[in-house]
């Protein structure tokens, strides 16, 4: 029975030990990009994010296991985004403040694209058209994994 024991742990150190047997840890792509300027209130201002052209490839079946985004702006401006996979019709997740952490896209492809979704609410004192907004978007995801 001992020995099982110790055969086990063995065998268990030397798959955390050996790269090809370790679990790998989630990959990730960031982007960071500004939008046109918003020059309406309640007109929607879409920014694409995607791997870029510099990056590799990602694996077939790249799959999300979390997505990071954040915006930010200098103006009194009152501006809601929302976070979506696909097309600016959803799946949308709002942005809570200047940033959201979410696992609303999980198991979607990772290449996406993810859209941040501006619109203007309420100009605000000494405020106008137009306004740029600063984005990043990071996409956690995973191989073979729903």
């Amino acid at each position: 029975m001992t020995h099982n024991i110790l055969v086990r742990l063995l065998i268990l150190g030397m798959a955390a030990a050996w790269p090809g047997l370790a679990p790998a840890a989630d990959r990730a792509w960031t982007r960071d990009q500004v939008s046109q300027g918003l020059q309406a209130v309640g007109r929607a201002v879409v920014v694409p994010f995607q791997p870029g052209k510099i990056d590799a490839p990602l694996p077939a079946g790249a799959r999300i296991t979390r997505v990071y985004a954040a915006r930010s702006y200098e103006s009194p401006a009152q501006v809601v985004t929302d976070l979506c996979w696909g097309s600016p019709q959803g799946p949308c997740v709002p942005l809570n403040g200047s940033h959201v952490n979410t696992r609303a896209f999980d198991g979607l492809p990772a290449q996406g694209p993810l859209l941040l979704v501006h619109r203007v609410v309420n100009w605000g004192p000494a405020a106008g058209p137009p306004l740029f907004v600063r984005g990043t978007v990071t996409v956690w995801y995973a191989v073979g994994q729903p």
